[in-house]
């Protein structure tokens, strides 16, 4: 007889808890539906990136831009190991 009431007791809140998860879920869900988006005269918060131009790339013709051609050159007359 105790055992048959914890059970129910367990069922119920367990039954309580999904569907409590499940109300939660579909009203999430429903949300972004609903809701109506933010007006477009308000600037976004947090300001504006400033429109800052990329650094300059270096010249290839440049002496000191030099990309090797193998990977000797990068290594010197060392002998490359691998162990």
């Amino acid at each position: 007889m105790i055992s048959m009431q914890i059970f129910s007791g367990v069922f119920l809140a367990m039954t309580g808890l999904v569907v409590a998860a499940c109300a939660l879920a579909v009203l999430i869900m429903a949300v972004p539906r609903v809701s109506y988006p933010g007006q477009a005269s308000q600037p976004p918060r947090g300001g504006t990136r400033p429109d800052t131009s990329p650094g300059p790339l270096p010249d290839a013709d440049d002496d000191l831009f030099h990309v090797p051609d193998d990977a000797r050159e990068l290594t010197g007359d060392r002998e490359l190991v691998l162990i």
